[in-house]
């Protein structure tokens, strides 16, 4: 009895459990996933920095068009800020982040938007460095803040072929996610055993980055052993390669930088040797190499002045006996407004009378030592070369007697000779209407650059020659369109200073906006 009541039991159980109706499988739906696949392709990837990097991955989500799929690469790591590169499916953008042994991640996030639901994947980047030797240009597109680019081409870059010029543009913005404040008044790079350093001046501050990466380091006072009080105006500088030295010029005083064991920093500023106070207008490296010196200016006094070889102070020329062409200790009311290395180390300086329109042009011998007599060599009436007092650039020639200024039309030439009154020869005319108007002017020095000149002997008619001391550098403007350009002219002829006639074998760099500044981006020894 007991048995058949347990069977009963059970039969009812069953019977019960056959007539619920179970509905909680019916609510539950499965989600299916976003696929991303690169097809084999490497999700770690070197790049050198500024290059175009290009991924191609296959996305989609069954059951979802590609108009429901959202895509956004964000690059982050190694204190770089946190930056959407890309909205779209496929990766195609150049990596403007600092070169760096440790990769950053770039990170794919793909959002349903029916769901937002969202799938991640990562791409491990090493960025190396791709900036070396060439041309810095800083330009300013609103007038109020800038930023440098970078030409490595045939004209400035050691080695490289014309075919391979290329022009890295807003690389210190692109680095660094924002302008430089003001507008850049000088910069030079340093690279010295173990120092490697770009410094950058604007109207009121001074930035340090690294010529490879420019990425920012220290700036203002951090720079300086000894902070500078109250507001700083930096106006310029100079390097002295052989033996790594810098010097910068802030309200007319200059502090030396020895950059020996990776000093990076500025000691306080060089005393006249009679502690007499002194105001540096121009300044300049005279020589190469272990026979460099640094020269200055001085307004105050109006003397010339020359830096010692500690570099802790100037030294002033001895008293000059009468009768010379002008006195280097007394210069006269006259303001030094160019100062350039010319024919056998002489230093050259352009002056303008304070009061009136009288320019002259002084030569002065560095190699020998000062004996009282034999330091003024040349001086040159300017005066009545034509548009003198328009001038924007001057240039000397260390290799020859030729001297150059630039009107903003018109480059002429000076022949300097035994004659003090001399007389000035255009030999350029600017095409306004392609180019705008001449901004400045310079000779470039670098001992690397190449240039295209007219050869009637090949088979092209065009050879390719040196272009050290033998190339001006010209920057241009045109209002209409606010593009700046530089543009490179050979000198074909020394002595008379024939510039090269050809034009389409000038070298032309275009699109900047007005520059302010070019200089060379020494990277080497």
């Amino acid at each position: 009895m007991k048995r058949i009541s347990i069977f009963l039991l059970l039969y009812m159980a069953f019977v019960a459990m056959s007539c619920y109706d179970d509905n909680s499988a019916k609510d539950f739906k499965i989600v299916k996933p976003i696929v991303i696949e690169f097809a084999g392709a490497e999700t770690s990837v070197k790049i050198f920095q500024f290059d175009t990097l290009e991924i191609n991955p296959i996305i989609y989500k069954n059951g979802v068009s590609d108009e429901n799929l959202t895509y956004e690469w964000k690059i982050q790591g190694n204190e770089y800020p946190e930056t959407v590169l890309s909205t779209k499916m496929t990766f195609c953008e150049p990596i403007s982040a600092a070169p760096n042994s440790k990769a950053y991640d770039l990170i794919l996030t793909v959002t349903d938007k029916t769901t937002d639901i969202q799938e991640f994947s990562r791409i491990s980047v090493t960025v190396e460095s791709s900036l070396g030797e060439g041309l810095l240009v800083a330009d300013t597109r609103d007038g109020k803040t800038a930023d440098v680019s970078l030409i490595m081409a045939m004209n400035f870059t050691r080695g490289l072929l014309e075919k391979n010029n290329k022009v890295y543009r807003n690389i210190y913005s692109s680095v660094n996610q924002h302008n430089l404040n003001g507008l850049v008044k000088d910069m030079q790079s340093l690279v010295k055993s173990d120092s490697r350093t770009l410094t950058i001046l604007t109207e009121s501050d001074i930035y340090r980055v690294d010529p490879f990466e420019f990425a920012d380091w220290e700036m203002n006072n951090d720079l300086f052993f000894v902070p500078i009080e109250g507001e700083m105006h930096p106006e310029g500088m100079m390097v002295k390669d052989y033996g790594g030295m810098e010097y910068l010029k802030i309200d007319g005083k200059l502090y030396p930088r020895n950059s020996s064991w990776g000093n990076l920093y500025y000691n306080f500023y060089m005393f006249m040797p009679d502690l007499s106070d002194y105001n540096i207008s121009q300044m300049l490296i005279c020589g190469v190499y272990y026979y460099a010196t640094p020269y200055a200016f001085d307004e105050i006094k109006s003397q010339f002045v020359q830096v010692n070889s500690y570099s802790d102070g100037f030294l002033q020329f001895r008293e000059q006996k009468p009768g010379l062409l002008f006195d280097v200790n007394n210069v006269g009311p006259y303001d030094a407004i160019y100062m350039g290395e010319g024919e056998n180390t002489q230093l050259m300086t352009v002056f303008k009378a304070e009061q009136g329109n009288d320019y002259w042009l002084a030569a002065m011998q560095t190699k020998e030592e000062d004996n009282g007599t034999n330091l003024p060599t040349g001086r040159y009436v300017l005066t009545n070369c034509s548009g003198i007092n328009e001038a924007v650039g001057f240039a000397a020639s260390p290799i020859s007697n030729d001297f150059y200024y630039a009107t903003k039309d018109q480059i002429y030439t000076i022949a300097l000779g035994e004659s003090q009154n001399v007389t000035s020869e255009s030999r350029y005319t600017v095409d306004k209407e392609r180019d705008g108007e001449i901004t400045s002017m310079m000779m470039w020095r670098g001992e690397y650059g190449r240039m295209n000149v007219s050869s009637e002997s090949s088979s092209t008619g065009i050879t390719t020659q040196n272009a050290q001391y033998r190339m001006l550098i010209i920057t241009t403007y045109k209002e209409s369109t606010g593009e700046g350009k530089v543009i490179t002219i050979p000198i074909v002829k020394l002595r008379s200073g024939t510039l090269e006639p050809n034009r389409e074998i000038h070298g032309r760099y275009e699109g900047f906006g007005r520059i302010t500044k070019v200089a060379y981006n020494k990277v080497g020894n």
